[in-house]
């Protein structure tokens, strides 16, 4: 969550700092950003006007003669727990308190212990 606020906050000082430089077309590339993958950047005018919707892969040239100001909206992504596990155990974790993931903790290590001391004997 830190690196998200991290990423949102560098993301905005990068737009700002390439708003005040008076040009006609600003490049953005959103790879540079280091933003999570799969989230999808959707960027509107100043007046509401849907300009598109991007991959945090794509690079995007803003017309600055025809709207001087920008939103950018991050949409992130579902998070599917089974597609990686390693993923669904921080998942899981952080969305419990802190003494659950101890005790789950404790859990699978007694666990442990005493399947192998069954298999053992």
């Amino acid at each position: 969550m830190h690196l998200h606020r991290i990423a949102v906050i560098s993301f905005f000082t990068i737009f700002i700092l390439a708003v005040a430089v008076s040009a006609q077309n600003v490049t953005i590339t959103l790879s540079d950003l280091n933003l999570q993958k799969g989230i999808k950047v959707v960027v509107y005018d100043f007046q509401g006007n849907y300009i598109g919707e991007f991959n945090t892969t794509d690079t995007i040239m803003l017309n600055m003669s025809k709207a001087s100001s920008y939103v950018f909206v991050l949409k992130p992504t579902e998070q599917v727990w089974f597609s990686n596990p390693l993923n669904a155990l921080e998942l899981f974790k952080a969305s419990f308190p802190s003494m659950l993931s101890y005790l789950l903790f404790f859990a699978v290590v007694v666990g442990s212990v005493i399947i192998v001391l069954r298999a053992v004997r």
